[in-house]
């Protein structure tokens, strides 16, 4: 069987996680893809590493860059340029993360691309966008995840008389917006693909993504709460369900220092739960406040507390 993006080309200067993720899906799904490396700071060894026997190798390259050709140039010479407009001349994406201007200097930009190859689907993606006050700013995962809010959504849930700020936000495990930022990448291109193949003239465009407006669009729960708030005095507040503030959905310790996670939203899973535990006086409970609610946080916590 065939795959969905056999015969496209691309050509990745991606560096990092969320391009190079991003160009491994496209792999995945049948395109080319040609990683273009600095001969000065080859890809092919970032930590960690794994190693059988003599052989060594970096297991986060083993991941990331499977399904991939690679090719090292030095796009500040001239003889690598005329190289690389070459491959330009037979390719259908682009994929790059160099900060704004960078690739103008190089003479990479989808201006300079498009001449030669009007079909080209050019795609920038940055942590702050092409444009605005923060668009020279260096940055990784954390810092657009703090930016857009996101962090913020990530703490320990508000306990009866505690202030919000008194909470500290915990790291993520997962880089959402490295990894989101290169999935919205994907969307972009693919959908660049689709328009090309319906212009008649067959040209390409510009995809400017950018990875803080990416988690961003991540929220329209918590957007729609904070929205939401005005309408409400502080005794009457709307909880959000999905943030860990009622019992129904939330995380419990086991018996066996392990954790357990309860999605019951709906009412006939609560009542499961409840009922599962032994404690059907709580069905009827799930939306309690206040101190009523942090009640029945602790009596669920204890009947866990009893199972493995």
């Amino acid at each position: 069987m065939s795959l969905p993006l056999e015969g496209i080309v691309v050509i990745d200067l991606a560096r990092m996680l969320p391009g190079p993720y991003a160009s491994m899906i496209l792999a995945d799904l049948g395109a080319e893809v040609i990683r273009v490396e600095d001969p000065r700071y080859p890809y092919g060894s970032p930590p960690p590493f794994f190693q059988i026997g003599r052989y060594r190798e970096s297991a986060f390259n083993s991941v990331i860059m499977r399904n991939k050709k690679s090719i090292t140039l030095n796009l500040k010479k001239e003889e690598a340029q005329e190289i690389f407009y070459k491959l330009v001349e037979r390719a259908d994406i682009i994929l790059e993360t160099f900060r704004p201007k960078v690739t103008e200097k190089l003479k990479v930009d989808y201006k300079t691309l498009s001449k030669i190859n009007k079909s080209i689907i050019y795609c920038s993606l940055t942590g702050y966008g092409q444009d605005g006050p923060y668009e020279q700013y260096a940055g990784h995962d954390l810092n657009y995840i703090g930016i857009c809010g996101m962090l913020d959504l990530n703490k320990e849930r508000e306990l009866v008389g505690e202030k919000n700020q008194d909470r500290k936000p915990v790291l993520p495990g997962v880089q959402a917006a490295d990894v989101g930022g290169g999935l919205v990448s994907i969307i972009g291109i693919l959908g660049a693909l689709i328009e090309r193949d319906k212009n008649p003239n067959k040209e390409g465009q510009y995809i400017d993504i950018s990875m803080t407006d990416c988690v961003f669009s991540f929220m329209p729960m918590a957007a729609a709460f904070q929205f939401s708030k005005e309408l409400y005095d502080g005794m009457t507040k709307p909880r959000n369900p999905l943030h860990g503030e009622v019992p129904f959905y939330s995380i419990y310790k086991t018996k066996d220092n392990k954790y357990l996670s309860v999605g019951a939203i709906e009412l006939k899973f609560w009542r499961g739960v409840c009922e599962g535990l032994g404690r059907e006086d709580l069905i009827t409970k799930g939306n309690a406040l206040g101190e009523e609610k942090e009640e029945v946080f602790r009596e669920i916590q204890k009947e866990f507390l009893k199972k493995t």
